[in-house]
């Protein structure tokens, strides 16, 4: 059942990233209402890449995890194919970069279902694995660069191949603290001698990110922590602790440092500077705007008038083109991902019922 359910699934999200494809082809002859046009035929590479990829990983969840919810493999790959679509639509040469990473990943995730029956393996070096995570991203202080040439510079890669250690190292705090208060559970969790070594790993990141600059990563650090440690105890206190030391940061920061004076200002009143610092808000919120209810089409707005649509505000692009149709289906799928994953973990093997860490 899980089968059949997970392919039609696939092949429903295949028929929409399909038509997506078409309309973006036509999109120039409808933008001129003429057919004597240069039609747009690169982003079908995108959609074939996607195509294949998401039939090697269907295969491989059929084989590997048959207990598998059949509905995140579908939303995941249509969120993806979305995005690789769109990147397309925006700049084809990041177009072709997104469709091999996509393909990296997938090569990852079957080799992780294929070689590795449980990662049982995460919970035994899960200081190692941080620690390595935090070793890489410290790299972007000596040899970080920017793929655009401007901005901070968090990537690490060159000859084109670029990536965010800070990105994969939000995926390693995860692994490290659900390991670290898995193996303390029968414990007191709040007794501090247990929670030194959670702290001062959790420290050393936010302070590397506080270094880097990267505000939002850091905060996004603050709020895992704060979340697992609260789902491990129960304890409301960390809830109202951490949003104190949120409050605290942000005040701190307001006063002390320039960027994220400039960040605060503009996001309370973009308006004060349209041209200056608040320009790529503004223009965000102007695309947005003009998606209206039903957006102006696919192919048909402007979204490379918000300045670099193709990263952190490619909703911007989504929701102009699409308008509040598109991006409620696009909140849709993301909810329906997170949703299902809630779900999996709920039924999850607890306490005698889990897997030893060290099971063979």
């Amino acid at each position: 059942m899980n089968d059949q359910t997970q392919s039609r699934l696939i092949q429903w999200a295949a028929l929409f990233l399909f038509i997506q494809s078409v309309i973006l082809t036509l999109a120039p002859a409808v933008r001129e209402r003429s057919w004597e046009v240069d039609y747009r035929l690169a982003h079908w590479i995108g959609y074939f890449g996607w195509g294949l990829f998401t039939i090697f990983a269907h295969r491989a969840t059929v084989r590997y995890l048959p207990e598998r919810d059949p509905y995140i493999l579908p939303a995941a790959s249509l969120l993806s194919g979305w995005g690789v679509l769109t990147i397309w639509r925006l700049d084809e040469a990041f177009g072709v970069r997104q469709t091999i990473w996509l393909g990296v990943s997938v090569l990852v995730f079957v080799l992780a279902l294929r070689f590795v029956p449980n990662f049982l393996f995460l919970r035994r070096y899960k200081y190692l694995i941080l620690s390595g995570g935090l070793l890489i991203t410290a790299l972007t202080l000596i040899f970080g660069t920017n793929p655009l040439g401007v901005g901070p510079q968090l990537w690490l890669g060159c000859c084109g191949v670029y990536f965010q250690p800070s990105e994969a190292l939000k995926v390693l705090l995860v692994i490290y603290l659900s390991a670290y208060l898995a193996d303390r559970a029968s414990i007191r969790l709040l007794s501090f001698p247990l929670l030194v070594p959670t702290l001062a790993l959790t420290g050393l990141a936010l302070l590397l990110l506080i270094v880097q600059r990267d505000l939002g990563t850091a905060s996004i650090f603050i709020s895992i922590f704060t979340i697992m440690i609260f789902i491990a105890t129960g304890r409301r206190r960390i809830l109202l602790s951490a949003v104190g030391l949120l409050v605290l940061a942000l005040l701190f920061g307001y006063y002390l440092i320039d960027i994220i004076h400039i960040r605060i200002v503009g996001w309370l009143n973009p308006w004060d500077d349209p041209t200056g610092n608040s320009y790529q808000i503004v223009q965000s919120l102007l695309a947005v705007a003009n998606g209206g209810t039903i957006g102006r089409g696919l192919g048909i707005g402007s979204p490379l008038l918000v300045p670099v649509a193709i990263s952190d505000f490619i909703y911007a692009a989504i929701a102009e083109e699409t308008g509040l149709i598109g991006t409620l289906g696009l909140i849709a799928i993301i909810w329906v991902i997170v949703a299902r994953g809630l779900i999996a973990s709920l039924r999850a093997a607890t306490g005698s019922n889990a897997i030893s860490p060290r099971a063979s």
